[in-house]
């Protein structure tokens, strides 16, 4: 049931990924060739978005495991749409962020396939969805405690 959700872990997984925001804004108005003069960067880089990605998947599976109707999954994918489907964050958002799964799985399994301009580019454009993430869960948080 929704009572059984620890409320602790969640927040610490929200705060991962807010850290990992902050973590990887420096990264936002690079150009190419700077981000890729600092040797650093991609290691970092790749570092923290595989933390938010972690973050966010270990949310779903957390919340979707203590639903009532049993919205657990295994797949990522499944993951992301189902809090959709349950209604922990909005069913478009779950549809335009889903691709968060299969990039998590390209960053541990195929990380040589992901170069430094495509790594950027997610930074560049996709940063936001964790930030628009957190303020969603946050939400439904709230929602859950004013339900009891």
């Amino acid at each position: 049931m929704k009572n059984n959700i620890d409320k602790s872990k969640v927040l610490d997984r929200l705060y991962d990924i807010e850290r990992a925001v902050q973590e990887l804004s420096r990264f936002r108005e690079l150009d190419l060739q700077t981000f890729d003069d600092d040797k650093d960067n991609y290691p970092v880089a790749v570092y923290w978005v595989r933390i938010a990605i972690e973050a966010v998947l270990t949310i779903g599976t957390h919340i979707l495991s203590r639903l009532p109707s049993n919205g657990m999954k295994k797949d990522y994918t499944e993951v992301i749409l189902s809090m959709g489907n349950y209604e922990v964050i909005p069913k478009e958002f779950a549809r335009e962020i889903k691709g968060m799964a299969g990039y998590r799985n390209r960053l541990v399994h195929l990380y040589w396939k992901i170069g430094s301009e495509e790594l950027l580019g997610m930074i560049q454009e996709h940063l936001d969805d964790f930030v628009t993430f957190n303020h969603y869960i946050k939400d439904y948080l709230k929602k859950f405690n004013e339900e009891g």
